[in-house]
């Protein structure tokens, strides 16, 4: 089970993880990419969700399909730290705190193009009572306030993986490029080829 990122980087790097599970398949390892709820054409509207749901769900989707390798990209392992029975293959870990205070930059540049003024102090004061647009995300209170208190997963079982560019711990440093923070979805062949054959061997085929 591959698990996204969360939010704009979810549409960045969704060239990216398609071509991962076709690069697999030819290693012999099956793939499916759930949406979380919320997501995409879900029924349910985003605002109303909790990182809590997110994770009950991806342990549901876990349970249901007896998955027991698990490759999540960036916040999406906020999404799978529950599931503590699974092996957990991360690529870049990062906080949630860390992925809103982004979205609320992006919140603050764009008012400021509006003539208002806004602060990151002033954008978590509104999340604590009300849901706040980020990044043309709608999100709940407690979705808000759970991912800002949302460390990197410290799971047994577990793989991370980072760039060599990045300078953080990681079991592995493979070649490649940020494509979340790209102005727009792009795709790196050769890192999506390196993080394949480096799930594949993680599994064992």
């Amino acid at each position: 089970m591959l698990v996204p990122p969360l939010f704009d980087e979810m549409n960045r790097m969704r060239k990216m993880l398609v071509d991962v599970m076709r690069l697999l398949e030819p290693l012999e390892v099956g793939t499916f990419l759930p949406d979380l709820p919320g997501i995409n054409e879900s029924l349910t509207a985003l605002k109303q969700l909790t990182l809590s749901d997110w994770q009950k769900s991806m342990q549901a989707c876990a349970q249901q399909h007896g998955i027991s390798h698990i490759a999540s990209f960036r916040g999406g392992a906020l999404a799978v730290n529950k599931i503590e029975n699974a092996n957990h293959w991360i690529f870049s870990p990062v906080k949630g705190a860390t992925i809103l205070r982004t979205m609320m930059r992006t919140r603050v540049a764009a008012d400021r193009e509006s003539g208002r003024n806004t602060s990151l102090a002033d954008l978590i004061g509104q999340a604590k009572v009300a849901p706040i647009e980020l990044a043309g995300n709608i999100l709940g209170s407690k979705l808000f306030m759970q991912l800002n208190a949302a460390d990197i997963p410290d799971m047994p079982n577990q793989r991370i993986v980072r760039l060599e560019s990045d300078s953080k711990p990681g079991d592995i440093h493979i070649p490649g490029s940020a494509l979340w923070l790209r102005a727009e979805p792009d795709d790196d062949r050769a890192m999506s080829s390196a993080i394949a054959h480096d799930i594949a061997e993680w599994i064992g085929t």
